[in-house]
């Protein structure tokens, strides 16, 4: 680009010189050739004059004397020598014509390439100027790609930074789940021993209460070994209590384990907070104050110990369970007497049901439930009525678990049939 500028430097330097001297040489060429027409004119003027003189010496008479002759000669040779010059005058006059017709002819010559070479000096300012402006506009858009690299350089740095603070918080999200994972295995495993513990500790209790009724059997058909029987019979009710203090001691370190192992559910929603009706099948009937008392049962000393009385749950308050609440037992049609093999099964599944109850597992407490029921005891069946029961599960909060209705009505039924008077009331219930 800068060589094709200096090429049109150089064309109008060198135009400026030629018509600068085209110029000069058309105004010498005119002046010569005024000049020249002058001269031709005073020629013409002394020629005419000269041919006057002629005509006058021609109308002289003949026999003029010599001195006429000589200027006759004389004014001939002017004449020649007058018409040679004009004539001389006159090419030089062509040849002036034809140089000025050639000095035009070399002017119009430069004024074409004058003009050439002012088209091309306005297309040299007209690509300087179109340069000037490239070089603004590649200016203009270096400063904004050098913004744009700063700007991109600040993203990527900004980008590297959050990409560090989610990695860090990726981190620390995996490390507090496996805290939670590992809090919650501990939790699961303390509470599955507890269970285990509360389940030995059922057991133990079943047993303690088999041989307490045993005791109490033994007082009643031995009046003469009272004393002895009473001791055992007191031993024997004071390791039942402790049992059932360790019992519900576990069972109350065991809840909030149980609630913390499902964060979703609402503590006070579960069965645990409030009344299970049949609760009362795990206590034991108060003890005979005298030993008249006990001899009322003497004719029962050498049948089988009976079970302990249960009481239905339509005998038991519908308000808020009290632990230290006693039951007493049932008398009537429903108070049905088992026998002593399945006594302790059913207090050790009344104890397993009331526990998973308690934890808000009334799917699992509906299987006991049911274990039981099949043992004849219609206080089982009536239980696991209310488990299927709408109204029941309403009552007691628990929305996720789904009723039945006709098989509440069947187990209430089958209730009925085993002395239960309240399961009449809640037959007709649930079908209305």
């Amino acid at each position: 680009m800068e060589s094709v500028l200096k090429l049109l430097e150089q064309a109008r330097q060198q135009w400026i010189r030629i018509a600068e001297a085209a110029e000069t040489e058309t105004g010498r060429l005119q002046k010569s050739l005024q000049e020249e027409r002058a001269r031709g004119q005073r020629l013409e003027q002394d020629l005419t004059i000269a041919r006057r003189d002629l005509e006058l010496q021609a109308a002289l008479p003949p026999g003029a004397d010599d001195p006429g002759s000589e200027l006759k000669q004389t004014a001939e040779r002017d004449l020649r020598e007058l018409k040679d010059v004009a004539q001389r005058e006159r090419d030089r006059a062509n040849q002036l014509e034809q140089a000025l017709a050639a000095a035009r002819r070399e002017l119009e010559t430069q004024v074409t390439l004058a003009a050439r070479a002012a088209a091309a000096i306005s297309a040299k300012e007209a690509a300087e100027k179109a340069l000037t402006e490239l070089q603004t506009n590649f200016q203009q858009e270096h400063e904004r790609a050098k913004h744009l690299e700063e700007d991109l350089g600040k993203t990527r740095s900004e980008l590297d930074k959050r990409s560090l603070q989610i990695a860090r918080a990726n981190e620390e999200t995996t490390q507090i789940k496996l805290a939670a994972d590992n809090s919650l295995a501990k939790a699961k495993l303390s509470l599955k021993e507890d269970r285990e513990k509360a389940e030995g500790l059922v057991q133990d209790l079943s047993r303690a209460r088999a041989r307490l009724f045993a005791y109490e059997a033994q007082a009643a058909a031995n009046d003469d070994k009272a004393n002895e029987s009473q001791e055992l019979l007191r031993h024997e009710r004071d390791r039942s209590s402790r049992l059932e203090e360790e019992l519900a001691r576990v069972g109350r370190a065991a809840e909030p384990r149980s609630v913390a192992g499902k964060p979703g559910e609402d503590a006070a929603g579960t069965p645990s907070r409030r009344e299970l009706p049949w609760a009362g099948l795990l206590r034991l009937p108060q003890r005979p104050q005298s030993l008249g008392e006990l001899a009322a049962t003497s004719d029962k000393a050498k049948t089988p110990p009976a079970g302990p009385a249960v009481a239905t749950t339509g005998e038991i308050e519908r308000g808020p369970f009290i632990e230290g609440q006693t039951v007493r037992p049932l008398a009537g049609a429903g108070d049905t007497q088992l026998e002593h093999d399945y006594a302790a099964e059913l207090v050790r599944l009344t104890a397993r049901a009331t526990g998973l109850l308690r934890q808000g597992d009334i799917g699992a407490a509906r299987a006991v439930l049911e274990r039981a029921a099949e043992l004849g005891s219609a206080q089982a069946a009536f239980a696991l009525a209310e488990t299927f029961d709408p109204n029941v599960l309403t009552k007691w909060g628990a929305y996720g678990m789904r009723g039945d209705p006709i098989k509440a009505r069947e187990l209430y039924a089958k209730a009925e049939a085993g002395g239960i008077r309240e399961a009449k009331e809640r037959f007709d219930a649930v079908r209305q």
